[in-house]
């Protein structure tokens, strides 16, 4: 009898102990399909992250992620290529068509950096757009050495340099500014990094949590480029990332911007590089 009883009792508890486990795989499995997303590679190395880390959660959903730029993953998601358009910059009037549904991911503040060598430490307004566009070609112009300046910015399709121009140079639709012929274009914040940290007399543009000890952060009108200043106002270069949808996410696309906007996720991967959005407060 006593024998009985056991060998019932260790049954019950194996059937529990897998209806358990049944339970946390349908959940780790809630989602299926396959979501393609592409746009800014500002944004690349965080919806990558996201995209593996969702997937070892939900093994029937698979995240394709691709970079090209903010305005090549504007112009994906309108056309029907992707199910999520990655950018660095707001809508331009006329993208969408009001169709587009915003998912503001993290809160970014663009440094003007240059070589720790160089001694300069702040640009005016107008000392930027004059060195940006090639006016001042001299660091003796503003204060720095006898030496001629490298400008290194980046490509066209870039979300980043489209709202530096805006917010930095004062370029509008109607009167775009055009950056210095000799300028160095490059693909994304690393590059510009690399190739600024190797150039002493360079000086670029990168999102501020790209900037380690071989580059120096300067000043844009007398104000660091910090979270609080940009919150308040007194630190213009800063902006949204965003993730864009065709009106409202559905299925693995809803589950996979949840994930990104999920506590855990922002704390411990979109804070590493930038400010978690929940955090934001923009007077």
């Amino acid at each position: 009898m006593k024998i009985r009883i056991a060998l019932m009792s260790l049954l019950l508890a194996l059937a529990l102990f897998f209806a358990i486990a049944g339970c946390g795989m349908r959940k780790s499995s809630e989602y299926s399909g396959k979501v393609k997303v592409s746009g800014s590679t500002t944004v690349l190395p965080v919806s990558q992250e996201a995209a593996t880390q969702f997937s070892d959660r939900n093994p029937a959903a698979r995240i394709d992620v691709q970079g090209g730029g903010s305005s090549v993953g504007i112009a994906q998601l309108q056309q029907g290529v992707v199910e999520i358009g990655n950018s660095s910059r707001d809508l331009d009037s006329g993208e969408g068509n009001g169709k587009l549904k915003d998912h503001r991911i993290a809160f970014d503040v663009i440094a003007l950096v240059v070589h720790p060598l160089m001694p300069i430490s702040n640009l005016s307004g107008d000392e930027a757009r004059d060195i940006f566009t090639g006016m001042i070609t001299n660091w003796k112009a503003v204060g720095g050495p006898d030496e001629e300046i490298v400008v290194v910015i980046r490509d066209q399709a870039s979300g980043t340099r489209e709202m530096f121009d805006k917010k930095a140079l004062g370029s509008t639709d109607e009167a775009p500014v055009e950056c210095a012929p000799s300028a160095i274009e490059s693909s994304s914040n690393g590059v510009v990094r690399e190739i600024v940290a190797a150039t002493s007399n360079a000086i670029g543009y990168i999102s501020y949590g790209y900037v380690d000890r071989r580059l120096k952060a300067i000043s844009f009108n007398g104000a660091p480029p910090t979270v609080v200043n940009a919150g308040t106002g007194r630190y213009s270069i800063a902006r949204y990332l965003h993730m864009f949808t065709r009106g409202e996410p559905k299925g693995a696309v809803k589950g996979y911007l949840d994930f990104v906007l999920s506590d855990r996720f922002q704390r411990e991967i979109v804070a590493t590089e930038y400010v978690p959005v929940k955090d934001v407060k923009i007077k």
